[in-house]
Order: C-alpha cells, then sequence, then structure tokens
C-alpha cells in the first residue's frame, strides 16, 4: 500500500479507536456509579431525536453524514483491494525512436516461468508492486528444506541479478525471498 493510503488507514483506525476507547471507558465509569460521569449523563437530553424528526436540515444532516460515511468506507476499501500498481518502466536506448516501454510484472512473470522450471522449488511468485511508494519485482520462492540456502541462492541469485540490469537506471528495486518448507515428521 502506498505511503498515502496508509497513513490514510492509521488516522482511520487511531480515530475509530480512540471513539471506541473513550465510549467504553465512559459506560464503564456510568455502570460503576462514578458521580461525575453520571451527573454529566443526567445532563444529555434523550428526547432530541425525536423533536429533530420534523425538521428539514436534520434530513440534510443525515444525508451529509451518510454522504461522508460512504465516501470514507468506500477509500478505505478501495486502498485495501487494489494493488498497487507500478507504471511502466521506460528503457533508454532501445531503438531510434527513443525509448523501450516495458511493465514490471512481465519481467517478474518471465523470472517465474525460468524459475518454475526448476524442479529444486515447489511454489514460485513474483510481483510487480508499489509498496509505501517504493516500486518493487518481488520474487519469492519456497523450497523443501532437503535444499540448503546456498544451493536455492545459487538458482534464484542470477535471476536476480538479470532483473537488477534490465531495471538499471530506474526507481525499480529488487528483492529474492526465499522460504523453505518445514520438514514433516
Amino acid at each position: 500500500m502506498n505511503r498515502g493510503p496508509a497513513s490514510f488507514h492509521r488516522i482511520t483506525a487511531g480515530l475509530i479507536g480512540l471513539i471506541c476507547l473513550v465510549v467504553g471507558v465512559g459506560a464503564v465509569l456510568w455502570q460503576l456509579d462514578v458521580p461525575k460521569v453520571r451527573e454529566w449523563a443526567d445532563h444529555l437530553d434523550s428526547g432530541w431525536p425525536a423533536r429533530l424528526d420534523g425538521t428539514d436540515w436534520w434530513t440534510l444532516v443525515l444525508f451529509g453524514i451518510v454522504l461522508i460515511g460512504l465516501i470514507w468506507g468506500w477509500s478505505l476499501i478501495s486502498t485495501a483491494i487494489r494493488p498497487s500498481k507500478v507504471d511502466d518502466l521506460e528503457l533508454a536506448g532501445s531503438n531510434d525512436d527513443g525509448d523501450l516501454v516495458v511493465a514490471p510484472k512481465l519481467i517478474a512473470n518471465a523470472v517465474a516461468a525460468d524459475l518454475a522450471t526448476h524442479t529444486m522449488f515447489d511454489d514460485v511468485s513474483a510481483k510487480a508492486l508499489d509498496d509505501r511508494g517504493r516500486k518493487l519485482i518481488r520474487v519469492t520462492v519456497t523450497a523443501p528444506p532437503t535444499y540448503s540456502y546456498d544451493e536455492v541462492a545459487a538458482v534464484l541469485g542470477p535471476e536476480i541479478e538479470l532483473i537488477r540490469s534490465a531495471v538499471d537506471g530506474s526507481d525499480v528495486h529488487v528483492q529474492g525471498l526465499v522460504h523453505f518448507e518445514t520438514p514433516t515428521g
């Protein structure tokens, strides 16, 4: 998730958490008959929603609250669901006209397909993503515990270096992740 949506999620979670904390502490103190809380609760007018029901502005306020809630909720959902896409890369010197444009996900898919041909890997995945403002090509391999890290790195390392040389000069970083399955038995 990019920095902007991640910050928005943190602020939203903090605000909702603070509201829940205040309401929860207030309810507990009210149940414990804390005098200040009881006095404050006695001053609350419980009939105000019924009096506002017949007024025109109350409908507009309610509509505004619903609209803000929908926009806020939709922005939270859409940023959490939608993967962060990495823009196409322009690599200089490809032809007489100028630049070669390539999608990083195509590079990632080609590397994943190549690594999947190795029998040592049980699972191979490669993704191009934007993680908090940092563009990445992340290659993840899963191997059984019968192989050593050095054996896996000997196959994965050259592929990672090929990607790095392909995206040299761009702001795309390359990560190689190795997972070993847990031994059974």
